[in-house]
């Protein structure tokens, strides 16, 4: 059967992998411990804290889902990467921080200072970076763009600032009361919530852009990407330390920043919906693609708007089937992308491209309706008339093997249809999408 979720994350079949599950499980047994320590210490003001750093992470991590709603990475790998910075890397933090500190004592140079500006943002931003290296080494081709670097970037960095801010605010608690942890609150939680996604967005920029590279430039974007958040997560710490006026520098420039890397995912967001336009347009002969779908996968506003239509006149269904045909023509386009510089084989790109075009015709006759006939593939040796089904449903797998083909054509030829087939267009109705006849 084909599975919709596997062919969309570029898989065989559905799920993690074990290397996933294994990085979930570790991270999760090091967040509980940690979790099962601060309650135990802080008793009852673990509860607030844990509130507290819940109130920030919400919204935070709605934020960048909503980065990420026009390409979405597989679940899966976006939950191994929150619970990696809320798990592995605090744990892992712990440690080398403190084996940091007795280097320092050892050389006589240990102080607060000196291990919040020079030790703690080598260690978190190299911890929080691993992620993004696991992802770079064993799952490029999920880095489609410098979005994507951001994403994943930030999701681990709120995963660690969500299990730090924890340790934070109990800790003011116990020092100074209500009135304290309320002030580290509003600091960290709503002052500057944004501080160590943006510290570790410098890393997944600069491995994003890596993918697309060869020779030194792959390695030495990396390296320069973690030094550029190292440096600037030292000097937040470092004028944090001096004051007000010292946090008002500081903000400024982490805002100077965080304003430019949203400026970056916006042309990125515009370049990725041109090549979208671009590649489906070589589509269009196929039949299962049209002019009003080109309009339609456009914008996020009319995606959305194809959505409700599907799920008005089909249900849940519908939604589905619009929902995969839409990320289809993306995950198209992206593997497009890859193989014009050369990341997918020719084998890999036609196997990968025949199972995107299979999931959009059935995704596309689900949401029409079954008396429209889709159009069967004729240049593959598994070609033969569709017939539909009353449901939507997993299609079987061809069993012949894909024959390697240049990735540079538009993709498998169709027959034409054998009848008009309906496109999408805007209805009169404001905020209605209903089909409509070709032209």
């Amino acid at each position: 059967m084909l599975d919709p979720q596997a062919v969309l994350s570029g898989q065989t079949r559905r799920g993690a992998s074990g290397g996933v599950v294994a990085v979930i499980t570790v991270s999760s047994v090091c967040l509980g411990l940690f979790l099962g320590l601060w309650l135990l210490v802080g008793g009852l003001s673990f509860f607030v804290a844990a509130l507290l750093s819940m109130v920030t992470l919400v919204p935070m991590m709605a934020f960048v889902m909503a980065l990420d709603s026009l390409e979405p990475e597989p679940r899966y790998l976006l939950v191994a990467t929150f619970l990696w910075g809320a798990g592995a890397t605090v744990a892992l933090s712990l440690i080398l921080e403190a084996a940091g500190g007795l280097t320092l004592s050892a050389f006589g140079a240990a102080s607060d200072t000196r291990l919040a500006v020079f030790v703690a943002p080598v260690v978190e931003e190299s911890t929080k970076a691993l992620a993004v290296f696991g992802l770079f080494w064993f799952r490029r081709n999920q880095l489609n763009g410098i979005t994507d670097g951001v994403v994943y970037a930030a999701t681990s960095a709120l995963g660690f600032a969500a299990a730090e801010n924890v340790e934070y605010y109990i800790a003011a608690a116990m020092d100074g009361g209500a009135a304290e942890m309320g002030a580290i609150f509003v600091l960290r939680g709503v002052v500057s919530p944004f501080c160590h996604p943006v510290f570790t967005a410098m890393t997944g920029i600069a491995v994003a852009l890596a993918v697309r590279q060869r020779g030194a430039a792959r390695v030495l974007l990396p390296i320069a990407g973690l030094l550029a958040a190292m440096l600037l997560h030292g000097m937040w710490n470092g004028l944090a330390v001096t004051g007000l006026g010292g946090i008002a520098v500081a903000m400024l420039i982490v805002v100077s920043v965080l304003v430019a890397i949203l400026i970056a995912l916006s042309r990125d967001r515009r370049r990725t919906i041109a090549q979208i336009d671009t590649c489906m347009r070589a589509y269009v002969p196929t039949g299962l693609v049209t002019a009003t779908d080109l309009a339609m996968l456009s914008t996020l506003a009319l995606r959305k708007q194809a959505r409700v239509w599907a799920r008005s006149t089909r249900g849940i269904t519908g939604f589905n089937a619009m929902r995969d045909y839409q990320q289809a023509c993306t995950k198209l386009t992206m593997l497009h992308d890859r193989a014009q510089i050369g990341l997918v084989s020719p084998l890999d790109f036609e196997r990968q491209r025949w199972a995107l075009l299979t999931l959009m015709r059935f995704a596309r006759e689900a949401f029409l309706g079954t008396t429209h006939l889709a159009v069967p593939m004729v240049s593959a040796p598994w070609a033969q008339r569709y017939v539909p089904q009353q449901q939507y449903v997993q299609p079987v797998q061809p069993v012949q093997p894909v024959a390697p083909v240049a990735p540079s054509g538009p993709g498998p030829q169709f027959l034409p249809p054998t009848h008009p087939l309906p496109q999408y267009a805007p209805s009169t109705s404001a905020g209605q999408w209903a089909p409509g006849p070709n032209r």
